[in-house]
């Protein structure tokens, strides 16, 4: 990944308005691991709290709303939620998604998560999965989920290791140049969350989530380059040779292309006073 790029990832306005304006993109990406993977990783989060039977939860990168579909099972049915993206398209489409659900009460606002309009101590749950990595300064972001938080209350924070996928962005790297790795992550990656968020909780558990992935078919490889930087705007010859690499993978791996994970969920609990 070029510096370029990963500069990108951490603008608001193209995150806002081009990248996450609705959830095409987010899908091509997701369709990996739903189609290869375990596939039931928003299902495996909502597991790993305790959730209150009541209370206000509010959730930063609200995204398409996937997690709420997939937590009917796991998640108390008494909860009032604040949904939240910086994207109002995204927050659309989860507001409509939840209330058609009719489990909890759901209300939605595009924000900021550097700078939340919500008062101290509002919230009893404050949920961000993959989402602090893409903010300009990640600790400022949970500096601000600790605010708005209640003594006792709990965040669940999710994130990947800063290997995750490697052998994917190795294909990236090889048409476009840059790192073999997923750069976009590196500020707020398990490794260095872990250090930001014992810093500010009174308890920090890391639950890791296991998964490999066995991709057997190149197109939904080159649709996960095409949705985002820089593959999103490869010139012909470029999404020539990015398909060639593709196909030279997948030939070398007898028809698949094995991806292995690093992926986990923390769950951090503010000091009771």
């Amino acid at each position: 990944m070029t510096l370029q790029t990963q500069k990108v990832w951490n603008d608001p306005e193209y995150l806002r308005a081009e990248q996450y304006r609705d959830s095409s993109n987010l899908a091509a990406r997701a369709n990996l691991h739903t189609k290869y993977g375990r596939g039931d990783w928003f299902a495996w989060v909502a597991q790993q709290p305790a959730w209150p039977a009541a209370g206000q939860v509010l959730e930063l990168g609200c995204g398409a709303g996937w997690f709420w579909t997939n937590a009917l099972e796991h998640v108390p049915p008494g909860l009032e939620l604040t949904l939240t993206d910086l994207s109002p398209g995204m927050v659309a489409e989860t507001v409509a998604r939840v209330r058609g659900l009719s489990t909890w009460a759901a209300e939605g606002e595009a924000v900021d998560a550097s700078a939340l309009p919500f008062a101290a101590a509002s919230y009893d749950v404050v949920q961000a999965l993959h989402m602090l990595y893409h903010l300009p300064d990640p600790a400022r972001g949970v500096d601000e989920i600790v605010r708005v938080l209640r003594p006792g209350g709990l965040a669940v924070i999710a994130t990947n290791g800063r290997d995750t996928m490697s052998e994917l962005f190795a294909l990236n790297a090889a048409v476009f140049g840059g790192s073999a790795r997923d750069e976009t992550i590196d500020a707020f990656s398990l490794e260095k969350a872990e250090l930001i968020l014992s810093e500010r909780f009174a308890e920090v558990e890391l639950r890791l989530y296991p998964d490999t992935l066995r991709i057997t078919d190149p197109a939904d490889v080159y649709g996960y380059h095409t949705s985002s930087p820089p593959g999103d705007a490869a010139t012909p010859e470029q999404q020539a040779a990015l398909r060639r690499v593709i196909d030279e993978a997948f030939a070398r791996g007898g028809g698949a292309l094995t991806v292995t994970k690093s992926v986990g969920v923390f769950l951090c609990r503010k000091a009771a006073d």
